[in-house]
């Protein structure tokens, strides 16, 4: 659904990794696995849903600005295992998790075919929370990294999104200026509220078929990553 008559044009396209991307779910239950697997312990599907949980309640909490991306992994593993009833070494989990996932990467539906036609037009940048060598890795393994000029990942920029402060310097580091940006992803409240914080314009990745928040301002809704080449 386009919101927004008439398209500006942009020189740069900021876009989200997980759960734009790379769809986060599969790979994140791969690694959880593997990681029980690797420290003798039994693992049931059942732990992954109360693993999801978690990490739903963390990461709403990160995008309020509640807590850091780093305490989110400081804090996932000892709740998992309390939740489960299980005893282990929770941070020897975070950093296997952490390790395993690395090298775990699934593809949103029609990234390549949109990253081989968007970046043919603009210039694509990597806009993240999370650590910048994970985030490398899994898009060298998904086979999209070298369509990026570059990755503004929250560990490397020295600040989280949905903070001014992230989207600022990524700007700074691409020499771009908000009107000349689309951002593009599936958070509200990270991404889109983040963007619009310094009037840059924003696309909705609405991946899930949400309804449409009226208090924010959205230039572009699109429920699939196609839909960018009819207005990009």
């Amino acid at each position: 659904m386009k919101l927004t008559p008439i398209q500006p044009q942009y020189s740069a396209l900021f876009i989200d990794v997980d759960n734009t991307l790379l769809t986060f779910r599969p790979s994140s239950e791969t690694a959880l696995r593997k990681t029980f697997l690797a420290q003798g312990m039994n693992y049931e599907p059942t732990y992954f849903e109360v693993f999801y949980w978690i990490g739903e309640v963390l990461w709403s909490q990160q995008k309020r600005e509640l807590i850091s991306v780093q305490e989110i992994h400081d804090l996932i593993f000892p709740r998992l295992l309390q939740a489960i009833g299980l005893q282990g070494d929770s941070q020897e989990m975070t950093r296997l998790f952490h390790q395993l996932l690395h090298e775990e990467a699934v593809l949103e539906p029609e990234v390549t075919e949109t990253l081989d036609y968007l970046s043919q037009r603009y210039r694509l940048y990597v806009a993240s929370n999370g650590m910048v060598d994970m985030q490398r890795s899994r898009l060298k393994k998904a086979g999209i990294l070298d369509y990026f000029a570059d990755l503004f990942v929250s560990d490397d920029i020295g600040a989280e999104k949905p903070s001014e402060t992230f989207f600022l310097e990524a700007m700074r580091r691409s020499n771009t200026q908000p009107s000349d940006v689309l951002f593009i992803g599936d958070s509200i409240s990270a991404d889109m509220t983040g963007a619009a914080r310094v009037a840059m314009d924003r696309c909705w990745y609405n991946r899930l078929g949400n309804p449409v928040p009226e208090a924010l301002p959205l230039n572009h809704v699109i429920n699939h990553l196609g839909e960018l080449k009819s207005f990009l």
